[in-house]
């Protein structure tokens, strides 16, 4: 907004690149700009989406900056049995992504998933692809004993403030594509479980 005539700006479309702009016309409306040159080329985000049951305003809103700034590929709010928040905007997702990728300099936008009840994600899960998740009850291996698999998509899942009811964990621990993993010895709240997974899972190789 404070941006005037020849100033310059930096572009990013999510498919090209960051370009270095000028604005070279302002109108009331309408903002004209001219591509100067590319700055940084286009990179392909990790395979990696994290999915989790709503949370409070606030804790939600930390929970989507941290994770676009890590370089989620993807985000998917899930239903569990004790999900407290029955609706999600997914307006505010989107700009609170956004403004997160703007702040850390990030070239793309993480998929934003609908709200999906978990036995429906179990049902449609891919049989190529690894879902992870937080089992707060400390009885699954330490993350940091998963062995990751470079070509692989994964998805890290994190349950809500309550954590999985016993029917819950049954049905994820029978799924062949899904591995329960104990974060900490400690009991984590979800917004820090989350970003605990997601961090491990983009620093092993």
């Amino acid at each position: 907004m404070r941006l005037k005539h020849n100033d310059t700006l930096l572009l990013f479309n999510g498919k090209d690149g960051e370009w270095i702009a000028r604005i070279t016309g302002v109108e009331k409306k309408t903002t004209v700009l001219s591509l100067l040159s590319q700055a940084r080329p286009q990179h392909n985000d990790e395979k990696l989406c994290l999915l989790f049951s709503p949370l409070k305003p606030k804790r939600q809103e930390f929970l989507i900056e941290k994770a676009t700034e890590l370089g989620v590929s993807c985000l998917w709010p899930i239903r569990c049995d004790r999900t407290s928040i029955p609706k999600v905007n997914f307006e505010k997702i989107r700009a609170q992504s956004r403004e997160a990728a703007e702040q850390c300099g990030r070239l793309t936008l993480p998929e934003i998933k609908e709200l999906t009840p978990l036995s429906q994600l179990l049902k449609s899960w891919p049989q190529e692809e690894v879902l992870l998740f937080g089992d707060e009850t400390l009885t699954s291996p330490s993350l940091n004993a998963f062995q990751k698999e470079p070509e692989k998509f994964y998805g890290f899942l994190v349950g809500p403030e309550g954590g999985f009811t016993k029917q819950e964990l049954a049905l994820l621990k029978s799924h062949p594509q899904a591995y329960g993993v104990t974060l900490n010895p400690h009991i984590l709240r979800a917004e820090t479980a989350a970003l605990v997974g997601v961090s491990y899972l983009q620093l092993v190789v």
